[in-house]
């Protein structure tokens, strides 16, 4: 009896141990993916919810309205807490380093009027966009005042010109790239020293000619009520390795609101997946961008603050994978506004909620995340070998076949590679499998071929010489019989 309450207990515990555990594991919505088609389809979930950080639960005066977070490449996390105008940082282990509430600045105290971004140096030099003191304020990593940049003078800064910074990012020349609230006129960008040198990659004017039309026809009173044809503003922006600045556009429906600038602001994002990188396809108001973070091996997430998604794309601009949802249970956001990179984990600021949301990659998302980095590193068999594995959760996964394809091409094994390719919807690879596979059919058949015509012709030739001796024949036996 003891022995049946005994084993009953055991079985007991562990049910509620698997029951724990699945609940930790469950995800508050479901996984997808869109197709070639444009139709979206079922996915595994790449990120699951990890941990939640708030004032509270580290023993500090709860987040107010946080506007940005950074996490520095010694691990450290920054977080601009904006509602208290004050710096957090943290370890690696989430402790709290330190809290830089103010500053002194020519001895007196100052303070920060609703900072809404922040950038650290690899050196720790703390950069912060503190928009309505209309200023970029540098800071040691102690919270100590080094300088403050107003706003750029120039001849080429139009009239009516308002400067209320809101992002920013320091390349490892000491260049300092500014997003300006309302400024359409580009990222406005300052030297080392803090002297304003331009705009850079001023996006492209939407134009529509239907009306331009109606403008043209219009009074100056019914003019100044059309939409007027101007650039689309930044709302954010990072910094990769090589120095290109990856940014977000503000504009619902834009075609291009993710760019890469290189250091003439020139765009040399690749868009070589089904579909430009843009979010959310489907919604009639698409998605709003609101933050970007650049991952290593080119990869980098997007932050959807209307849907509260995360969406990540390779070097190619291929989606990998998406996730998350708007909600208040752990895993979803009311307000995200940024987004960073810690190691193999991704942050979501929800300024909603006051919190961090820290996200842990699956089985799914560590094979996706492996395979790429692979495949990015040109270590394309070994990458094949993650993609199979990454078939065996999702069958439906057209990377995958695509991956595996790109492989047995390199392999040489072009009928197979033909085969994963065509399930995997890339054409253009499919048409160089296909190619060389039709002439490795040519090559290894020439041979026979070229024999059997040569044979052929021999016989023709024979038959012909034959033929020609019997019609000798035929005409010699008449001649002697007449």
């Amino acid at each position: 009896m003891k022995y049946k309450i005994l084993v009953l207990i055991s079985a007991l515990i562990i049910l509620v141990t698997a029951l724990s555990e699945f609940t930790v594991l469950a995800a508050p919505y479901q996984g997808y993916t869109y197709t070639y088609w444009g139709t979206t389809r079922s996915s595994p979930i790449a990120y699951m919810p990890d941990r939640i950080i708030d004032g509270k639960n580290l023993g500090i005066d709860n987040f107010n309205a946080p506007s940005d977070l950074f996490v520095a490449k010694d691990g450290k996390v920054y977080v601009l807490d904006a509602g208290n105008g004050r710096i957090v940082i943290f370890d690696e282990q989430w402790k709290v380093i330190r809290q830089i509430i103010g500053f002194q600045k020519e001895g007196k105290q100052d303070q920060f009027a609703n900072p809404q971004g922040i950038f650290v140096t690899d050196k720790g030099q703390i950069y912060v966009a503190d928009t309505e003191n209309k200023r970029i304020v540098e800071l040691t990593n102690e919270g100590t005042f080094v300088r403050e940049i107003g706003a750029p003078q120039s001849e080429v800064i139009r009239t009516g010109f308002e400067y209320l910074p809101i992002k920013l990012a320091v390349d490892k020349a000491g260049r300092i790239y500014v997003v300006g609230k309302g400024v359409f006129d580009g990222i406005i960008e300052f030297d080392l020293d803090g002297h304003f040198t331009g705009f850079m990659g001023t996006n492209r004017v939407k134009f529509d000619a239907w009306d331009y039309f109606w403008k043209s026809m219009s009074t100056k009173s019914q003019k100044s009520k059309l939409v007027q044809f101007v650039p689309q503003e930044f709302n954010n922006l990072d910094l990769d390795e090589e120095g290109f600045l990856y940014t977000t556009t503000t504009e619902l429906n834009s075609s291009d609101p993710i760019k890469k600038l290189n250091s003439t602001g020139i765009d040399v994002l690749r868009r070589e997946g089904y579909f430009a990188p843009r979010g959310d396809l489907f919604s009639e108001q698409g998605s709003a961008l609101t933050d970007i973070t650049v991952r290593d091996h080119g990869v980098y997430s997007v932050l959807d603050s209307k849907r509260g998604r995360v969406f990540t794309y390779n070097e190619d601009g291929i989606l990998m994978y998406i996730f998350g949802q708007l909600g208040q249970q752990e895993g979803t956001f009311v307000n995200p506004v940024a987004i960073a990179n810690i190691g193999n984990n991704l942050l979501v600021l929800d300024s909603g909620m006051n919190r961090i949301n820290v996200f842990a990659p699956t089985r799914f998302g560590t094979l996706t995340n492996d395979a790429n980095a692979q495949y990015s590193t040109g270590k394309h068999d070994e990458a094949a070998t993650m993609w199979k594995q990454l078939l065996s959760l999702d069958s439906n996964n057209e990377t995958a076949y695509v991956g595996i394809g790109k492989a047995l091409l390199r392999q040489g094994d072009y009928k197979q590679a033909m085969e994963y390719l065509e399930l995997g919807y890339d054409r253009e690879y499919y048409s160089k499998a296909f190619g060389k596979y039709r002439k490795n059919l040519l090559r290894g058949y020439f041979g026979t071929f070229m024999t059997s015509i040569v044979i052929l012709f021999g016989a023709y030739l024979v038959w012909i010489a034959v033929r020609r001796r019997l019609k000798k024949r035929v005409e010699a036996n008449v001649s002697s019989n007449g």
